[in-house]
């Protein structure tokens, strides 16, 4: 069981903060979003290939939160807000 001051310490804002956890935030979301493009290429176009793409960056960052990288919980908590802002413009602007 983590101790408190460890999970205070891998909070949201110190993400920002800390250089070397940012670093790891952007490795995290470039890898992500490369895996999604390349599934994205491979998955059949009758298959909605974007939303394929989409899911399986998302899921492989969720997966490594799972695992236990604290920075992976940021760059999900990204990806989600990624995803509701595109939500709210395709309903706006369709």
């Amino acid at each position: 069981m983590l101790s408190l001051a460890v999970v205070l310490d891998a909070g949201f804002w110190s993400v920002l903060t800390d250089s070397r956890q940012l670093g790891l935030a952007t490795l995290i979301a470039a890898g992500a979003i490369l895996f999604g493009f390349l599934v994205r290429r491979v998955w059949p176009r009758s298959m909605n290939p974007l939303l394929f793409g989409w899911l399986s960056a998302t899921a492989l960052v969720a997966l490594l939160a799972y695992l236990g990288v604290a920075t992976a919980g940021f760059v999900l908590a990204l990806f989600i807000a990624a995803a509701i802002l595109i939500a709210i413009l395709a309903l706006v602007f369709n």
